[in-house]
């Protein structure tokens, strides 16, 4: 068995700056979903009486007819995951979750995943040598970084 094809470097840099833009994506997607689940059903005005106290009014339906708002806000989810933004954000995540999978130490395991997370998000401050992987070489860690930008580069579509 000969090894495995090696992606080009610019579309492992390309992986990068995806990895680089997690942490932007997993906001914005956070926020669209708060959007959706406190988003009313009911059309309402906030107005005041005469004499000056709050009071909300509500307003009837369009043509009579009243919405499953449940199904609304699940629907409006399940558009949502289909944006590419979203869509990278689920591949990371996946390709995150493959790192160190052979290593049989769960706490090295996670140890990996985290430093190798750090490392691509800034690789000048998060130099192997900062970070504490136990049993695992500076030549090994770059090499399952390497892989991890390829993973996502191919989760991605980006090959």
């Amino acid at each position: 068995m000969g090894k495995s094809k090696r992606l080009p470097n610019d579309i492992v840099l390309a992986a990068l700056q995806l990895v680089r833009g997690q942490a932007r994506r997993r906001a914005e997607y956070k926020r669209q979903v708060d959007d959706i689940i406190m988003r009313s059903g009911t059309n309402f005005v906030d107005t005041k009486t005469l004499s000056g106290t709050p009071v909300r009014v509500y307003l009837p339906h369009a043509g009579g007819n009243t919405s499953d708002t449940t199904a609304d806000k699940a629907a409006a989810i399940q558009q949502l995951e289909q944006q590419r933004d979203v869509q990278i954000m689920r591949a990371i995540d996946a390709a995150a979750d493959e790192i160190g999978a052979d290593v049989p130490n769960s706490e090295v395991q996670e140890a990996l995943k985290k430093a190798v997370m750090l490392n691509c998000s800034d690789c000048r401050a998060w130099t192997y040598e900062r970070l504490s992987v136990p049993g695992i070489s500076r030549a090994e860690f770059y090499r399952l970084r390497r892989k991890f930008l390829e993973n996502v580069a191919q989760q991605v579509g980006l090959d």
